[in-house]
């Protein structure tokens, strides 16, 4: 038994030190006759990009209804993964790819969610603890009225749309979302995320041309008619 964990461990040791086009070359090999040592390639892939999966849907500004939870995005993004791995080429990053097929995801659930008529978002809340507070849940505790929670209401479609509307790929939402909205320095965002500073400059600026073109769009004409008092947009 324990020859069989050591073993194991040695395996997962391995498999941690292998770059992303070798542990993905491993994937596809092992698909067609070990489905097993597959699996165990896959783990590793998700483990190390967990993060940034979890990133994607977690931190936009969207409320999940409570049947189609964040963990019922992740799950489904981490299968269309599974699915598609073979699909990747090689010229751009693993965490790119991984990041587009998560964003996509998230933008098709917003979409589904808001076809849906039948749905307050006012009313359904994600499991406690699934996900962190935002600062429109900080508004909707200080403001419970039903004309206020009508108008939180509004505002927390308006910038899923927004969001589904403006961000054209994972590095967008987080810029939007870091930056832009979040307040978080460029060489900050951009050491965690590992974009260059210059990427985030240059696409805030383009961000900026967008969030104002789709406000005036939808006669919306300052930051706090969209959000409020509960944040700024950075000029």
């Amino acid at each position: 038994m324990s020859g069989t964990q050591s073993s194991g461990g040695s395996d997962q040791s391995r498999l941690d030190c292998m770059g992303d086009e070798e542990l993905v070359d491993l994937f596809l090999a092992s698909s067609k006759n070990d489905r097993s040592a597959a699996h165990q390639c896959f783990e590793a892939i998700i483990a190390r990009y967990k993060w940034l999966i979890d990133h994607v849907v977690r931190s936009s500004r969207f409320r999940f209804p409570p049947w189609d939870s964040a963990d019922d995005v992740i799950s489904r993004a981490v299968f269309k993964v599974y699915r598609g791995l073979a699909s990747w080429r090689r010229q751009g990053k693993l965490s790119s790819f991984i990041a587009r097929i998560v964003t996509s995801e998230m933008i098709d659930t917003i979409r589904r969610v808001g076809r849906d008529k039948s749905w307050d978002c006012n009313t359904g809340v994600a499991g406690a603890g699934s996900e962190r507070s935002s600062p429109m849940d900080s508004v909707a505790a200080q403001s419970p009225t039903p004309e206020a929670q009508a108008e939180i209401s509004e505002q927390r479609s308006m910038v899923a749309r927004l969001l589904a509307d403006v961000c054209q790929d994972w590095k967008d939402s987080v810029i939007i979302n870091e930056y832009v909205i979040g307040g978080r320095g460029a060489k900050e965002v951009a050491q965690k995320y590992e974009m260059s500073e210059d990427l985030v400059y240059q696409r805030a600026r383009r961000l900026r041309v967008r969030l104002l073109k789709w406000l005036a769009d939808h006669g919306i004409h300052s930051s706090a008619q969209l959000l409020g008092p509960m944040t700024g947009i950075r000029a």
